[in-house]
């Protein structure tokens, strides 16, 4: 059972999180969170309110200046859209996400100022006992958990990273792999390769998806070529004897020969007039999470995935 704040979660009721656009519940909630960091002083050290007669000391959040700020760095939004309840589109929110990220903080102390009626706010360093990365401030730690509940009630399947953008998470099935695959075959180039094909999949930009798929293909066809051989026949032989025996060596063989064959006829490693586009997005999420599991397979078998 989940130890979650929610009933339905604890209860195994949880919403899947699936839906790449942000629902209207779900920028509300998170117009009322901004609302909280404002008030609360986690927006103060980047947009500081500095009206004690006694000095320079932050005792609030300038919300004009922050305002002014979001407006300016996201064209096309009202400088009221936290005010008028207007619910902008998923790639808008994802931006004010983003915006909010890289600023939030938190005060690490307060002193009151009791004569003028306000708190003098302090801020300090790193968390160094972030579970995430010790380099967050404990202010984007809990904009991190924020951000990561608020998706996960609503079924949105993003969530801010440890460098403090957005991510997609990508298909439910393809989750654990991904934090799973880490390759580590001794050839450089292959491994950046891989990677880099997994950071363009879960990229908030669904036109990196099909390059991604492609940038994969690039990679499986390296891999055919880590083991010694003459050629790639011989090189390919040698792998798939590595990471498995018996029956199932030869599904192996089929599965890689069955994947050559989709790249080379729809579109990913050649394009031409005879060649079949794949029909959708989810295709795409299909073929790449194929390949990926194939190659993390063979990786494993063959020692080359890092511990």
């Amino acid at each position: 059972m989940s130890d979650s704040t929610f009933y339905s979660d604890r209860v195994g009721k949880a919403t899947l999180r699936t839906s790449e656009d942000v629902s209207e519940s779900a920028w509300y909630g998170l117009a009322a969170l901004i609302h909280g960091y404002l008030s609360d002083g986690s927006l103060a050290r980047a947009f500081p309110e500095q009206d004690c007669p006694d000095g320079n000391s932050i005792t609030g959040t300038d919300e004009e200046l922050f305002l002014d700020s979001l407006a300016g760095f996201i064209p096309g939004i009202s400088r009221d859209v936290l005010i008028e309840r207007q619910f902008p589109d998923t790639s808008t929110v994802l931006d004010i996400i983003d915006f909010i990220a890289l600023r939030i903080d938190q005060p690490s102390s307060r002193s009151s100022h009791s004569f003028f009626r306000h708190e003098h706010l302090h801020f300090g360093g790193h968390n160094a006992h972030s579970p995430f990365d010790e380099l967050l401030t404990p202010g984007q730690t809990r904009f991190r958990q924020d951000i990561d509940l608020l998706f996960h009630r609503n079924g949105i399947a993003f969530t801010v990273g440890d460098d403090m953008r957005v991510h997609r998470l990508g298909p439910p099935e393809a989750r654990q792999l991904f934090s799973d695959l880490k390759p580590d075959s001794g050839d450089p180039q292959f491994d950046a390769k891989l990677n880099d094909a997994m950071t363009r999949f879960l990229s908030r930009t669904p036109a990196e998806h099909q390059d991604a798929l492609e940038k994969l293909w690039d990679a499986f066809e390296q891999l055919k070529r880590l083991e010694p051989g003459k050629d790639t026949k011989q090189s390919v032989t040698q792998l798939l004897d590595r990471a498995a025996l018996g029956p199932f060596r030869a599904e192996l063989d089929t599965e890689f020969n069955t994947l050559r064959t989709i790249g080379n006829g729809f579109g990913i490693r050649h394009h031409g007039p005879d060649q079949h586009s794949l029909p959708s997005d989810a295709a795409v999420d299909y073929l790449f999470i194929r390949l990926a599991s194939a190659i993390a397979f063979v990786l494993r078998q063959t020692g080359r995935m890092s511990r």
